[in-house]
């Protein structure tokens, strides 16, 4: 694949036919960008073009960046996948149930997408590691939301059961909490050190030393541990028979067993052992991430990596959701947004990559046309939902979709035959001169025959209106493919 964008380095390989030349490309471009901008125009959406360029532009881009390699590379693309593919899915599938207008709109969107893919030489085959990454992506964002809500559910009981053990007044309960803490602090102690690379990370002739030290610490923890919990049933036995009250009826070990509940003692320990799993789940999840460093594995990171990113605006939303009001709609909606597009918008960009990978195989999709396939396919979808209502339009947007597939498989014919070195920019810009005079042309021949239509033979309705465009479209496409 090349770059996602115009062609920088212009191989000069005989039967690179992948893109269309430079010159047939940029007629078929323009071609769908005015379509496209008159289409805007006509619904009522002037903005219609910057939107979904921009919208389509940075999907194609991250369709493009997923041959290159490096991690920051892989990162960028499959979070433009998993963020502009999903807006371009949603708008997709979702614009013709919103707007009237709706199916023109998705239409439009397909034909952007299809001059991209042109542009950056995108075929059936390369659609397929998108749809693999967005799903590894997907998945890691809903296994890491489910993580984070474990963690906080965590967190806030352990807060709970901590404020609880640090507000205690009785004595037993203060000696059995201050055990608890080091029982719970020994484990994820002893824990973190199986994951941590402490001896990976010393020298090779210390490294027995440093292993029958972390022996050592691991083995006295393990006591510890045990020592704490055999400290709280023998308590636990001794207050039950009253030997304890006993005890703590003197002043001095009363006021000493208190202060082991106190913030001063707790919290250094918690934070301890909090440190330790922390650093321990961190050196073990590199561990596993950089164990074997392909291209592939590369790949596979940055997508659960910007997976378990959108974990947190997941969590945002559903969190704005649960929380807004009726009295908050501006939350309400926030969240409903980052929820429905992270949800939804990830399967759809799949469904639609899916698509694609499968036409392609089924021979649906041309291998070596597929962008100038799609963008001619949409622009189709445009006039379809354009309707009746603009006869006119409807037949610029098929003669636009003819055009843009002559223009397109002329440019691939001359690449396969020249290769991109050879300097064709003349006979490119001849061949497209012709066709765009024939495409207005039978512009101003349907039109004509429709206003003659319309003042002479108004009874006939639609079916005057089918038979004109019929004509329309074969006086362009005779002329044009022969």
């Amino acid at each position: 694949m090349s770059l996602a964008g115009p062609r920088l380095d212009r191989p000069s390989a005989i039967g690179d036919e992948g893109r269309p030349r430079a010159a047939s490309l940029w007629i078929a471009s323009l071609a769908v960008v005015a379509v496209v901008g008159i289409v805007g125009v006509v619904i009522g959406e002037s903005s219609l073009l910057p939107t979904l360029a921009l919208v389509v532009g940075m999907t194609v881009a991250g369709i493009g960046l997923l041959e290159r390699d490096g991690f920051v590379i892989q990162f960028v693309a499959h979070g433009c996948l998993l963020t502009f593919g999903s807006a371009f899915a949603l708008v997709l599938f979702a614009a013709p149930f919103v707007t009237p207008s709706g199916l023109a709109v998705s239409g439009c969107a397909l034909a952007l997408a299809g001059i991209g893919a042109a542009w950056a030489d995108i075929g059936g085959d390369d659609l397929t590691p998108a749809a693999t990454g967005t799903g590894i992506a997907y998945a890691s964002m809903v296994i890491a939301a489910v993580v984070l809500a474990i963690l906080t559910l965590v967190a806030v009981v352990g807060r709970t059961v901590l404020t609880g053990i640090v507000g205690v007044s009785s004595p037993v309960g203060s000696v059995v909490g201050f055990l608890l803490i080091v029982a719970a602090t020994g484990c994820l102690v002893r824990l973190a050190l199986r994951w941590l690379p402490v001896r990976q990370m010393t020298p090779r002739d210390r490294r027995p030393t440093v292993e029958r030290r972390l022996t050592a610490v691991r083995r006295g923890l393990l006591y510890t541990v045990l020592g704490s919990v055999a400290a709280i049933v023998g308590i636990v036995v001794l207050s039950a028979t009253g030997v304890f009250d006993v005890l703590t009826a003197l002043p001095l070990l009363a006021a000493a067993f208190g202060a082991l509940s106190s913030p001063i003692v707790v919290w250094p320990l918690v934070a301890v052992g909090g440190v330790s799993v922390g650093a321990g789940a961190v050196a073990l999840l590199l561990r596993r991430l950089t164990r074997d460093v392909t291209a592939q594995t590369t790949r596979r990171t940055a997508a659960v990596a910007v997976g378990a990113g959108l974990a947190v605006p997941f969590a945002l939303g559903l969190v704005l959701l649960v929380a807004s009001g009726e009295a908050t709609v501006g939350p309400f909606l926030i969240g409903a947004i980052l929820l429905v597009g992270l949800l939804l918008g990830p399967l759809a960009f799949s469904l639609v990559v899916g698509s694609g990978v499968v036409g392609a195989a089924l021979g649906l999709l041309p291998a070596r046309a597929t962008g100038p396939a799609i963008a001619a396919t949409g622009l189709v979808v445009a006039a379809i939902g354009l309707g009746r209502a603009n006869p006119f339009v409807v037949f610029g947007c098929i003669a636009a979709a003819i055009l843009v597939w002559d223009s397109a498989t002329f440019g691939l014919g001359v690449t396969a035959e020249l290769g991109h070195l050879p300097e064709t920019r003349r006979l490119e810009l001849f061949h497209g001169a012709v066709a765009v005079g024939i495409a207005v042309a039978a512009v101003v021949v349907a039109v004509g025959l429709e206003l003659l239509r319309a003042g002479l033979f108004a009874s006939a309705g639609a079916a005057g209106a089918a038979v004109v465009l019929v004509f329309g479209a074969l006086v362009l496409v005779l002329p044009l493919r022969g």
